[in-house]
């Protein structure tokens, strides 16, 4: 199999599992930052945006990602007893798809 068609393999399967989730309907980088918070299981947006995947993107669009992903109840978010300018983001199991 060429490479060209591995990769549309893989971005059909990742299709089908994001359809399963109920996710499909998201943008590519509100499915990003969802999967990034999860896999992360406690993150900050500093962090996100840290990540080399999420350079292009803005600090403005990871905040309005965010706060989507906030209002929908599928994140939460909590702030550091340490350092309170410091807020973690988590995925929020009980609401998920």
């Amino acid at each position: 199999m060429e490479p060209l068609q591995k990769l549309f393999s893989l971005r059909q399967a990742l299709f089908d599992y994001e359809k399963e989730l109920g996710i499909s309907d998201y943008t590519e980088i509100e499915r990003s930052v969802l999967e990034f918070i999860v896999e992360q299981q406690r993150t900050t947006i500093s962090r996100i945006l840290k990540h080399p995947y999420f350079s292009t993107y803005s600090l403005s669009s990871i905040n309005r990602v965010v706060s989507k992903l906030l209002k929908v109840g599928v994140i939460y978010s909590e702030k550091s007893q340490q350092d309170k300018r410091v807020v973690y983001l988590s995925f929020c199991l009980k609401n998920s798809h």
